[in-house]
């Protein structure tokens, strides 16, 4: 891996408020900048390295930007609402799935990842044969569970650990959705080869004879800009098509890389092209550092709204995540909004309720900024994000 940063330092204390006012300095500019690179890895694999010599979009999403410095976001914008009870790499909020991570390594690091005090900080651990063992017998335990999601770090980086997980998820019989979120065919499309698209064919089996019985194996792919659909990537694709793997595409709706009805449109155009099915639009997540990429929720209800004048292909399911879990946002949709110590929130009552939510996390009490609402459904408040051009 090429890469361009190192590990932990503080952070000098400059806001976002900073920025907008007056501007920072080419002083403070360099600080942050030395200040990020030390806190957060940086760094691209040799595939990816000539798109971002050729793709500014691309170069975007993974060189470190001193912006990254300011003082905003938080650690685990996601994981604070999460609980493994013991074991690490198991996480559940939801009644039907369970997530499991092996561990917390990608072979390039995406900037706005919101993971990244884990991932881009250097969180070498690895779940252990008893972390998975534990974690295996919690979900067989529990018949309400049919979703397993497969994450990280990115799971196909590390093939000889993913089929002894897949092993074992396939034995559960109540478990019939396996789902494998990856970018590694962005990183290393080289290696998605026909013998790692027959191991995780194995797993997928499908009943032509009962249709209530069987097992589907699905990836979800994160691409965010039609330039990294390149003709290696397209063929890695096919190769995991060929072997009868369904392949749902997930992309990040980021500040001046995507947040165009026009690249959106040419993103899901080459998705259902390439017989990609368009799955979820995720606005980008509040975690450190990423201030800068984050555009207003209403902005992707905007896009949204344009692209209904077209086919319905080009309509993944729009959400944000909060501790809590998903927020799916309709076209049309009108956002409350709420001030909370100088800054814009969205506040909604969310498709979860309190007492599932707190039984399946496991937490004793509901995170910040949330609460329960008269008929017992979460009321939670999510930070929007801005258009504003940030220099």
């Amino acid at each position: 891996m090429d890469q361009f940063a190192g590990h932990a330092s503080a952070i000098p204390h400059i806001t976002p408020e900073e920025l907008t006012t007056g501007g920072l300095s080419a002083e403070q500019q360099v600080a942050l900048r030395r200040q990020v690179t030390r806190r957060f890895r940086g760094g691209v694999t040799p595939y990816l390295s000539s798109l971002v010599k050729t793709s500014e979009a691309v170069r975007r999403q993974f060189v470190p930007d001193y912006l990254e410095g300011l003082d905003f976001g938080r650690e685990t914008p996601f994981e604070e609402g999460k609980n493994n009870r013991g074991i690490y790499g198991l996480e559940r909020v939801y009644q039907d799935r369970a997530v499991l991570t092996p561990y917390f390594d990608c072979a390039a690091y995406c900037r706005y990842c919101f993971k990244k005090t884990r991932t881009l900080a250097g969180d070498g651990r690895v779940m252990s044969q008893d972390d998975i063992a534990r974690a295996l017998a919690y979900i067989a335990a529990d018949p309400r569970i049919d979703t397993v999601l497969i994450t990280g770090g990115d799971p196909l980086a590390r093939p000889d650990m993913l089929e002894g997980i897949l092993d074992g998820v396939s034995a559960i019989a109540h478990v019939n959705k396996i789902r494998i979120g990856t970018r590694h065919i962005l990183f290393n499309p080289d290696q998605i080869t026909d013998e790692l698209c027959a191991l995780l064919a194995r797993y997928n089996d499908v009943s032509v004879t009962d249709t209530w019985s069987g097992r589907s194996l699905s990836l979800g792919v994160s691409f965010n800009h039609p330039d990294e659909l390149t003709r290696d990537v397209v063929a890695a694709l096919q190769r995991i098509m060929r072997a009868g793997i369904s392949v749902r595409g997930q992309i990040v709706l980021l500040k001046g890389i995507n947040d165009s009805t026009a690249t959106m449109r040419a993103l899901l155009d080459r998705f259902v092209r390439l017989s990609i099915v368009p799955y979820y639009l995720f606005h980008c997540m509040d975690v450190v550092g990423t201030y800068h990429m984050r555009t207003s929720v209403q902005k992707g209800i905007d896009i949204l709204r344009e692209l209904a004048a077209f086919s319905g292909v080009y309509a993944p399911t729009y959400v944000y995540v909060t501790p809590v879990g998903k927020h799916r946002v309709a076209p049309g949709s009108r956002l409350d909004y709420q001030e909370i110590e100088g800054r814009r929130f969205i506040r909604a009552i969310s498709p979860y309720r309190a007492d599932e939510f707190l039984a399946f996390s496991g937490q004793s009490a509901l995170p910040r900024l949330h609460e329960r609402g008269p008929d017992g459904f979460i009321v939670s408040r999510y930070l929007d994000g801005n258009d504003e051009s940030v220099a």
